[in-house]
């Protein structure tokens, strides 16, 4: 067979059935981290010499295969699936050269499905590539993963796989790499889609009464139970059959004889064998694994002091098992307090420590915890307003520090409640970034509960923090629950039963206006804003417009027709409510939503109609945003003088603010030299990019500062002063080297060299 490609000389050449590129850089290839993302191993691992012997001989014979190893850990929960394959990957991580990569499958709950997206991005992200620059639909960003897979063998850890589905797209490029996912369930359909591959199937069974009383004993300290006497060993000996061969029961065990308190081992055990329904509750044949640690949780929870138990108690009704010491700070009543409730709660082994500053409890400790709870329904009610609260006001503040944007909730018409909690923007958000999950659960719990205004209040609020941080297929999910709420909240208002569905469900009232400002046109000058009435429709139209922002950051054409689309029903509702910013930002939103699909007279024509939306609305850094977006339509319409006259004009505007916003001051600048530049105009070009580079140097924003760089090499060359061209397009390359940007590929197009120098 003979397969070629003629007529010329080509660098770079991709032929397939069907492909979709993105982003194609010729011949730029960045060698990808080696990331080991996987949590710390047990210090100690009894028994288990099955599946390590397993897990060793598949991974011992990788080289005589075509793809990837699967390797399925199954057992119920509690069993130590993840510890075994944890504490082997630790064992063989060097065998490994492209690193190790690790996701937790079902963070909101045993039964409930990771989104295989948002895995694929922290891979990605773990691999080197900025999220804003990933490939935006689920294909190419499968495709882009195995790419930066196939260098080296890496081993690829899936803990508590809810269903197969989610398998296919994690699986690496590198044939010799390796897949070891852990999963309550059989996953009897793995074999079906992977049709590439053989899944090897390890079952993971309780262990045996030695390897438990070995555990047991090493929970408790050796020190402690070498004084056990015959009659102690004797006694341990009966009651070691009683932890049905489950580890967590083990070690559960195990710490709490270790507390000085309870006398030492050997007493433990006595009351441990005097209580009534202790071991028969761990040898009910139908389900001996859930009585078996209700039963010890039980013991356990009796331990403790009232204060701690009342915090026990709410931690279950988190919406995911692990959480910011904050939180529970917040429950406990202070710092103070919350610093002697951890140390009560760890040091009894209801709680442990994935990271610094985060504590988790087992899953099924946490089940049990929220079945406590559950049984006062007044506590319930209010402790799962609190925690909301406590989560609202945390992503509130974060967006009030990385916004100025326009706002409706009123929460953020009360800046003392946002101001102190967050030193910096900075802070803020790598203070949410762990808690991501437990934002987005937040949102379908209390759409469940009926708190529609709630879940349209934490939809806004959280947008800050998504928008910095690029988590698209969370910010989609939240934003597009926001809208659902809403929606219900307009029909109940059209059945007659207004505020309905507006319960807030927090702790504590938020009267007073909804007040701030915005990253787009929508502007800063919302504090008494008297045009903002607080309806159903303009909470929809509201909804609406978050979600079309949150689809047209996320970019790629689906994406992006979808921002259109309610970008669209953002417009009616806003008109329908009677609020002209909205209205403005709708129309601003249909603009650049045209502007990407190559549609710039369009993007002009929404320009113009958003700013004559602002009628006489104070609004100076809106009308400034617009003016830009003019500028950008009127250049790629080739209507160059027009583009020249307003981004000058929107210049003017950034630096007229009450404080000045530098940052798009040199934007519309760098912006203004382009359309110079396209309209053969460059003698104007080059001092409008000295002052740019000079107020982003300021600002610290190299990214925007070698694209200044770039463009201001353009103008030399232009100008036929090659010497300062090449002067600025190093200076460029250098620094898109080091963010590892993709705009090196430019650079190194302008300065002749080849992709790999």
């Amino acid at each position: 067979m003979a397969n070629n490609i003629s007529g010329g000389n080509f660098r770079d050449v991709i032929q397939a059935q069907h492909v979709t590129v993105r982003q194609c850089v010729s011949g730029e290839v960045r060698a990808p981290r080696v990331p080991f993302m996987a949590p710390a191993a047990p210090g100690r691992l009894v028994d288990r010499l099955p599946v390590r012997a397993v897990l060793d001989r598949v991974a011992d014979a990788r080289g005589e295969r075509a793809a990837a190893e699967v390797v399925v850990v199954t057992g119920p929960p509690g069993i130590g699936k993840s510890g075994a394959v944890l504490h082997w990957s630790a064992l063989r991580r060097d065998g490994f050269p492209g690193g190790v990569l690790y996701a937790d499958m079902s963070p909101r709950g045993a039964l409930e499905p990771a989104d295989t997206r948002s895995v694929l991005e922290s891979f990605v992200s773990a691999l080197g590539t900025p999220r804003a620059e990933m490939p935006a639909d689920m294909a190419p960003l499968a495709a882009y993963y195995r790419h930066l897979t196939a260098h080296e063998p890496c081993l690829v850890l899936l803990d508590d796989v809810v269903t197969a589905g989610q398998v296919p797209s994690l699986l690496p490029g590198h044939p010799g790499s390796m897949v070891v996912l852990t999963s309550r369930l059989l996953l009897n359909g793995l074999r079906s889609v992977l049709p590439g591959s053989d899944p090897e199937y390890v079952r993971l069974a309780g262990l045996d009464d030695e390897s438990c009383r070995e555990l047991f004993l090493d929970t408790a300290g050796r020190a402690m139970t070498a004084e056990l006497t015959d009659r102690g060993q004797e006694l341990l000996r009966t009651v070691i059959p009683a932890f049905a061969g489950l580890p967590a029961a083990a070690r559960l065990a195990g710490a709490r004889a270790a507390d000085p308190l309870e006398g030492g081992v050997e007493e433990f055990v006595r009351r441990l064998l005097a209580l009534p329904t202790f071991q028969e509750a761990l040898t009910v044949p139908d389900d001996p694994h859930t009585y078996s640690l209700r039963s010890v949780f039980a013991d356990s929870y009796a331990a403790l002091d009232p204060a701690t138990a009342t915090v026990f108690r709410g931690l279950g009704l988190n919406p995911t098992p692990e959480f910011a010491d904050a939180l529970v700070d917040e429950l406990a009543g202070g710092p103070d307090a919350g610093a002697r409730v951890r140390r009560t709660l760890l040091n009894s082994n209801l709680l442990d420590r994935p990271a610094p500053g985060r504590c988790r409890m087992n899953g099924l400790l946490h089940e049990y915890a929220a079945a406590l709870a559950r049984t006062d329904a007044a506590e319930t009610g209010a402790v799962a307003a609190r925690i909301t609260d406590w989560y609202l006001r945390r992503a509130a503040a974060a967006e009030h520090l990385v916004s100025t944007r326009w706002r409706r909730a009123e929460i953020f018409g009360r800046p003392a409640l946002l101001d102190g909690v967050f030193g910096s923007d900075s802070e803020a958000l790598d203070a949410l970034e762990p808690d991501r999950e437990n934002a987005a659960a937040l949102t379908g719990l209390e759409f469940t509960r009926g708190h529609d205004l709630l879940v349209c209040d934490l939809a806004e609020a959280l947008r800050g923090f998504f928008f910095r941080r690029k988590h698209h297929t969370l910010w989609v999910e939240v934003a597009e629950r926001g809208v659902r709420a809403a929606e219900r909240m307009v029909a109940a208002r059209a059945a007659g039963v207004a505020g309905a569905a507006n319960v807030a469900g927090a702790a504590g009232a938020r009267p007073g206006p909804a007040a701030a400002g915005a990253d787009t046109a929508e502007g800063a000058e919302a504090a008494g804003d008297a045009e903002a009435p607080d309806n159903a429709a303009l909470v929809l139209a509201r909804c609406h417009y978050e979600l079309a922002f949150a689809l047209f950051d996320q970019s790629g054409p689906d994406s992006v027709e979808r921002a259109g689309h309610h970008y669209g029903l953002a417009l009616s509702q806003a008109r329908a409510a009677g609020h002209a910013r909205t209205e403005s930002s709708a129309l601003e939103g249909l603009g650049q939503v045209a502007m990407e699909q190559g549609r710039p007279q369009d993007a002009l024509d929404c320009f113009r109609q958003a700013l004559r939306a602002l009628g006489d609305l104070a609004h100076p850094r809106g009308r400034a945003l617009l003016d830009y977006h003019m500028g950008r339509a009127a250049s790629a319409a080739h209507l160059h003088e027009e583009a020249a006259a307003s981004l000058l004009g929107a210049r003017r505007l950034f630096a007229a603010l009450p404080t000045p916003d530098r940052y798009n001051e040199a934007r519309a600048l760098t912006r203004y030299a382009q359309a110079r530049l396209a309209a053969d105009r460059a003698d104007e070009a080059v001092t409008p990019l000295d002052e740019a580079i000079a107020l982003l140097q300021e600002r610290g924003a190299p990214k925007e500062e070698a694209d200044a760089r770039l463009t201001r090499g353009d103008a030399w060359a232009a100008h036929g002063d090659e010497a300062r061209a090449r002067e600025d397009w190093r200076a460029a390359l250098a620094t898109y080297r080091e963010l590892g940007s993709v705009g090196a590929a430019g650079a190194r197009e302008r300065l002749g060299e080849r992709p790999d120098a």
